[in-house]
């Protein structure tokens, strides 16, 4: 009798902490919590932040925005019910998937490319052999630069230290990157726009390899919307207002880009990065494509990229179930007129402005 009554004391206690953890990962329709980290790749989510379209067509739900530096941390607060939605990388996203199937996912491409590999000027670094006992920079240890890293150095038959080599990676905050490289304290660094174009307009680093040259048609996603399914199914209409937000970004980014490469640049501000001259934004603006078509493909090399580097305990072999895209096709289903800039969201055969 006293094993039932000490039982039943146990799932007492429990249940209320179960039910306050459900709460808090459902969140509330009053306010919606959103993730963007201080790269040129979140144009779209400072785009529609800084004028005023969020708020808009969020309306009357309001907007708390937090800034992070790497998935890690993005995902981390997205997991715990800290946040609802969030701007991030293909790494952190799969990590979070596969760690709990069904509890995040992806419902709208953001933007592809504009990462780049840079080498501290005066550092004598010609060819991949010459990286033995350097020291790169990456925004997060597992995080999407670094996976991208990690993979390449093996397709160059080499390793990092904490792999047995003799390539030494660092993570380091983006925000630190130019007082770092001024430093002497790396030597490279695999990294987002704006920071590659802004090292290098400093005069602290020199191109060595865009990542863009790795991928079919130098397409790949650096940023794509995803959100917790908890709050999803809560307030299904709050997450296709963002949905439709996040579109009109886009489309503001390919009509008015002016406008759009200022308020990308405010919104970097306020998040803590440095003010850029605008040739660098050109620069790094340049580098980039801003588009909702989450390019599924280039998610899956990722995944696969991750398990082999060990960073995935679970081999995604579903990993498409990641995409929620409902939204996504109602929103494009309702443009009259896509703009012509942007590539197109639809793998053929399916009708213009479905994605599947």
């Amino acid at each position: 009798m006293r094993k039932a009554l000490i039982l039943l004391a146990i799932v007492a206690l429990v249940a209320p902490a179960c039910a306050s953890s459900e709460a808090k990962l459902q969140g509330s329709s009053e306010v919606l919590r959103l993730g963007m980290f201080p790269n040129l790749t979140h144009a779209p989510a400072y785009v529609a932040l800084e004028t005023g379209i969020l708020e808009r067509v969020l309306a009357p739900t309001e907007v708390e925005v937090s800034y992070f530096n790497s998935g890690s941390d993005a995902g981390t607060a997205l997991s715990s019910g800290s946040i609802d939605a969030t701007y991030i990388g293909p790494g952190p996203a799969v990590g979070l998937y596969l760690a709990d199937p069904g509890s995040v996912a992806v419902v709208s491409g953001a933007t592809s490319g504009g990462a780049s590999f840079v080498i501290r000027t005066g550092v004598d670094v010609s060819g991949p052999e010459d990286l033995v006992g350097k020291k790169i920079a990456v925004p997060g240890i597992g995080n999407t630069q670094d996976v991208s890293l990690r993979t390449w150095l093996h397709g160059q038959g080499m390793k990092t230290n904490d792999e047995g080599g003799d390539v030494f990676v660092s993570a380091i905050d983006n925000t630190t990157l130019v007082q770092t490289f001024e430093a002497g304290q790396v030597d490279g660094a695999w990294e987002p726009e704006p920071w590659p174009s802004l090292l290098v307009a400093e005069g602290l680093a020199e191109p060595f390899l865009d990542e863009a040259t790795l991928w079919p048609e130098g397409q790949f996603v650096t940023t794509h919307l995803l959100v917790n399914t908890a709050y999803m199914d809560a307030h299904p209409d709050i997450v296709r207002k963002l949905v439709q937000a996040n579109v009109e970004a886009i489309e503001l980014i390919a009509t008015d880009p002016d406008t759009a490469k200022a308020a990308a640049q405010a919104g970097l501000v306020k998040a803590g990065a440095p003010s850029l001259d605008q040739a660098v934004v050109d620069a790094a603006w340049g580098r980039l494509t801003f588009t909702w078509d989450p390019i599924a493909s280039s998610l899956e090399k990722d995944a696969a990229d991750a398990y082999a580097l060990g960073y995935l305990e679970t081999e995604p072999t579903d990993i498409l179930d990641l995409y929620r895209l409902e939204d996504l096709n109602v929103v494009l289903t309702g443009l009259t007129d896509l703009p012509p800039a942007l590539p197109s969201a639809v793998p053929e055969p399916i009708p213009v402005g479905v994605v599947e």
